[in-house]
């Protein structure tokens, strides 16, 4: 299986996160490992497992050297396709997506099964969406959804062309919050689970970037790392994530 790691700067005492993109052929997983590879390579060190290596590594040159944020060194697993390979996968991982279509929802039950009897974290990712869909998607029942992308003839031709897809005014961002902590908790309520340990990782719903900035000084005020992250949700702008230094 081929691998790329795209360095920036050193990181010690990091946490480490591999999450990993699997379903059927011909879905969109390697488009969706890409998209993500190449955002977590803008942040902080990545290694990329898989069909996607290929593209992102040759985007790497061109990534700057960034502040390693929250100390997480990730790992993208651009899985084969196919039920047997997330099988192969699943003691290896810490959160998984499986990628369909609004076409082939009914192939993520088996995704799921396998989740389920390896007690890893499983959620969806739709591609190829249009909003004729969206009722299907909120009917659909199976892993919660993380994340769906337009149908949008523009990343397929980057795909085909052996590139990285820009995205206009969409982020893949919201994949890296579930993948670190989807609970949602307020300020006062995250800050206390880290002072008393009951978590290592906190999310809090942020309705702009002024009120991020203060909400990450106070984070790293007490002690702790803390990142901005976007999502496309309509009812806040984004995301603080906060994490102890060490775990345990």
């Amino acid at each position: 299986m081929a691998s790329q790691i795209l360095s920036q700067q050193p990181v010690s005492n990091a946490l480490t996160h591999r999450i990993g993109f699997v379903g059927e052929s011909d879905v969109g997983k390697t488009t969706v490992a890409t998209l993500v590879a190449d955002r977590l390579s803008d942040r902080t060190q990545v290694a990329v497992l898989g069909e996607a290596a290929g593209i992102v590594g040759s985007e790497s040159a061109q990534q700057p050297n960034v502040s390693p944020e929250l100390e997480i060194e990730w790992t993208v697993v651009d899985a084969n396709a196919g039920p047997e390979s997330f099988k192969r996968w699943t003691d290896s991982l810490d959160t998984a997506f499986v990628v369909a279509t609004p076409d082939t929802l009914d192939t993520v039950s088996t995704y799921e099964r396998i989740a389920n009897r390896a007690d890893i974290d499983l959620l969806l990712i739709v591609t190829r969406f249009t909003e004729a869909d969206r009722e299907r998607l909120r009917a659909f029942d199976g892993p919660e959804l993380a994340e769906y992308f337009y149908e949008d003839e523009a990343i397929t031709t980057a795909m085909d062309a052996g590139e990285v897809p820009i995205l206009e005014d969409w982020t893949v961002e919201a994949i890296l919050i579930e993948a670190l902590q989807p609970e949602r908790l307020d300020p006062d309520t995250a800050i206390d689970a880290l002072e008393t340990r009951q978590k290592s990782i906190v999310n809090v719903e942020i309705t702009d970037r002024v009120q991020a900035d203060a909400l990450i000084d106070t984070f790293e005020s007490a002690g702790y790392r803390a990142a901005y992250y976007r999502c496309n949700c309509r009812c806040h702008d984004g995301h603080v994530i906060a994490r102890l230094h060490e775990e345990g």
